[in-house]
């Protein structure tokens, strides 16, 4: 009977593994703060169980840098964290909830399972993306079509499970009520591969769905109404154009680039009074921050080198209060983990360009994930379990020959 169950579990093991990893990566997505389905560590021991079933009596091959970059940020950053707070006495100040969400760097260990597997992370990763489109949308639509409804949606998504920012934002002239969903930054990489499919490879056969697809990917990042995601996806879309025509038509090419630089200067007050408006609430919170931090640096020298760690917190001028988090992750990383290791990490971030510049093989990945790092600049995405989950699929498609080349 054992044999039997045993026999049927391996033949039916890589569809249970799938499962599980799309289980996930929606579960993630969808409910980033884990308040609505309180699932993700579930899901999560559940892939690595699956596989370690699966897969205990295979050798286990996985390639040094790739083992040195778990090793960093699965166990060292958050171990490094956790002793600096406790060196400082600030780990007090964190609450045990707060403590949990450094378990979020543990999640890069689901690596283990996509390289051994070789699994398809590209399909997983934008078919699950399409839940945050099927969310933003349907509370947008909700917002117009049913206002009562939308009250009771508001307090459930915003208010309660803290994954909907709703918001009305100025762009000069234009006033966009944005409906920004936590993970919506995610959707540049299906983004770029639809773009890429479209403009690049010429895949007809599916051209309908791809053009379906990137309209609706490219409707939800507007409505996002974020300056990041918005630029993102006008660059992306830019990017794709051009080498389209360069491809095409050099001539043209040329033509189109003579013509975008004349359009951008004209429009540069514009974009630069629309971008960088001190007057505009989410700018000036964020000045404040680079204010704060520039102050709180120049009196704490050294958390420049070993950082605050798990509890610390520092004056934000824009909020006028006392933050343990902020929007400008690499100044965040500095701030917690200190320069040496938050280099080491941001090094670690840029290898997959790098790769990508090193074998000429650039990919709709490469412009999906520049796109990522760029957004996380001002998103604090970056350093939970979603963010792990992104770095799991970019890292996992990376060719090895690259590295060592």
């Amino acid at each position: 009977m054992t044999d039997k169950i045993f026999h049927w579990f391996k033949e039916k093991y890589p569809v249970f593994l799938n499962i599980s990893m799309i289980l996930l990566f929606v579960d993630v997505m969808v409910d980033p703060t884990n308040l609505i389905f309180h699932v993700k560590y579930v899901l999560f021991g559940l892939v690595l169980l699956t596989w370690v079933l699966g897969y205990f009596s295979k050798k286990l091959i996985l390639p040094r840098y790739l083992l040195f970059i778990l090793l960093f940020i699965s166990f060292f950053m958050p171990l490094y964290e956790l002793s600096i707070g406790v060196i400082n006495s600030a780990i007090h100040n964190a609450p045990v909830g707060k403590l949990v969400y450094f378990n979020s760097f543990f999640f890069f260990v689901i690596i283990l399972v996509t390289v051994s597997e070789k699994m398809n992370l590209t399909a997983i990763f934008n078919y699950s993306s399409l839940s945050i489109v099927v969310m933003t949308l349907g509370l947008y639509l909700v917002l117009i079509f049913n206002t009562r409804l939308f009250g009771d949606m508001y307090r459930y998504f915003v208010t309660d499970k803290h994954v909907v920012v709703y918001a009305l934002r100025d762009y000069g002239k234009i006033t966009l009520l944005m409906i920004f969903y936590k993970t919506s930054p995610l959707l540049v990489f299906p983004l770029s591969y639809y773009l890429y499919q479209l403009l690049i490879v010429g895949q007809k056969k599916k051209v309908f769905i791809h053009i379906l697809l990137f309209l609706l990917v490219s409707l939800t990042l507007y409505f996002s109404g974020t300056r990041a995601n918005m630029l993102s996806l006008i660059l992306i879309i830019l990017f794709y154009i051009g080498f389209y025509l360069y491809r095409r038509s050099k001539v043209w090419f040329v033509w189109a680039v003579a013509l975008g630089v004349l359009v951008a200067l004209f429009m540069l007050p514009s974009i630069t009074a629309i971008f960088l408006n001190k007057q505009e609430t989410s700018n000036a919170v964020k000045f404040g921050y680079l204010a704060s931090y520039s102050g709180y640096f120049d009196h704490h020298l050294l958390s420049l080198l070993f950082g605050q760690g798990v509890g610390g917190m520092f004056y934000a001028s824009g909020l006028h209060r006392f933050i343990d988090v902020s929007e400008l992750t690499y100044l965040e990383l500095i701030r917690v983990w200190g320069v040496p290791v938050s280099l080491m990490f941001v090094g670690i971030l840029t290898l997959p360009l790098l790769v990508e510049l090193r074998t000429k093989k650039i990919t709709h990945l490469f412009i999906a994930y520049l796109a990522y790092l760029f957004i996380s600049g001002t998103n604090p995405l970056l350093l939970s379990s979603t963010g792990m989950l992104v770095l799991v699929y970019v890292f996992t498609k990376i060719p090895a020959s690259g590295v060592h080349a």
